[in-house]
């Protein structure tokens, strides 16, 4: 009788979806947080104050379900939040499904997919573009299929769409699908080498854009825990009828390391992005780095930064690093903890500061500045 109504909610979670396998395991999901923070950005609090005292409270719902070929994770989380300064409350909603299966030994299908409709847009995850200061809606889902040659030699082949619409009046939406190819070949266990070709196509206020790119590919693992991969390119950005098109490079280094109390993620880069919300698309310099470490198994702490650059397609004063009226720029810092006091409980501290200079006649996103500190309370029911 006491896994019923765990039994009632994974039928809800998977209603309307396709039946499971006898043998698949079904593990339903609960998460529950709570949160004080202070918001000192003029926007979100009072005029004389400057900022205000929030709650928040976000109950999240989720499944997972896997067998031996495939495996399915999906939730669904809404977010509360209460500002005390205005009496205002809002109700944000976060949804996201992702999974995998192996057809045979040599190929696999995976995909993934968020669905976001937020008041705080410097939430997204969308790195490289300037944050935006509206209620949002955004959208990303990718397809992607992996077929394994030979022992030395690998084919992906992926489709990944983005969408955002600012829920404002006389706002539009806008949105990129990019379909790619690459090809890995693995030299050594430590050296892989591949190509890629992607093509973009940017649709915002009815008129269309798109891009062709051929990338040269590297991976590397410096060490056991640590891998570098580097990529870069020209892009063809063909514009609209009546503006500038013309070539870009498209460049990234990622830098990831993964081990038992230290890990490190850092990324940095210039590409050419869609799906903005203001525009069909923009190039970004994009720059980020998360460390994070483990103390002890109740304690772990972190940093993180990050940079970004944005103007017009295709590179439109890109040189000039002083010009604040057609180039936006910005950069996050910040900083947290976390103690497990038991088992699914744990508080979390954190501290969180954004800067940008906005250009209204460029990309259309304004001045924010903002410093936020929170305390959470996070618990994981089952």
């Amino acid at each position: 009788m006491s896994g019923d109504w765990k039994r009632a909610v994974v039928a809800c979670v998977l209603l309307g979806a396709p039946a499971v396998h006898a043998s698949s395991v079904v593990q339903p999901r609960l998460r529950l947080m709570a949160e004080e923070r202070f918001d000192d950005d003029l926007q979100v609090g009072p005029a004389a104050t400057g900022g205000q005292m929030m709650t928040k409270f976000s109950p999240q719902l989720g499944v997972n379900v896997k067998d031996e070929r495939s495996e399915v994770d999906a939730f669904y989380a809404g977010d509360v939040l209460a500002r005390h300064g205005s009496g205002k409350v809002s109700l944000d909603h976060r949804v996201g499904l992702e999974g995998q299966h192996w057809l045979s030994r040599r190929f696999k299908v995976d995909g993934a997919a968020r669905v976001f409709r937020v008041t705080d847009p410097t939430s997204l995850p969308r790195a490289g573009l300037a944050w935006l200061d509206a209620p949002t809606f955004y959208a990303q889902a990718r397809l992607g299929l992996m077929a394994r040659l030979s022992q030395r030699m690998d084919l992906h082949g992926a489709y990944a769409f983005e969408t955002t619409r600012v829920l404002e009046p006389g706002r539009l939406g806008g949105s990129s699908h990019s379909p790619n190819l690459e090809l890995w070949y693995h030299a050594t266990r430590r050296l892989s080498l591949g190509a890629q070709y992607r093509y973009q196509g940017f649709l915002y206020a009815g008129r269309d854009s798109q891009s062709h790119g051929a990338f040269a590919m590297l991976r590397y693992r410096l060490s056991r825990p640590m891998t570098l991969t580097l990529q870069g390119g020209p892009v063809d950005y063909v514009a609209p009828a009546g503006q500038q098109g013309g070539w870009l490079p498209r460049v990234q280094l990622e830098l990831a390391r993964h081990g038992e109390r230290f890990d490190v993620g850092a990324t940095v880069g210039h590409d050419l992005v869609g799906a903005t919300g203001f525009v069909g698309a923009v190039w970004a310099d994009y720059a980020s780095m998360v460390v994070n470490h483990r103390f002890s198994a109740p304690l772990s702490a972190f940093v993180m930064g990050s940079y970004f650059r944005n103007g017009r397609a295709p590179d439109q004063f890109y040189g000039e690093w002083k010009n604040t009226v057609h180039v936006a720029q910005g950069y996050a810092v910040g900083a947290g903890v976390e103690y497990r006091l038991r088992h699914g409980l744990s508080m979390q501290g954190a501290f969180n500061r954004i800067e940008q200079v906005g250009v209204a006649n460029a990309v259309e996103a304004g001045d924010l500045t903002r410093n936020v500190l929170a305390a959470r309370l996070v618990y994981t029911a089952w």
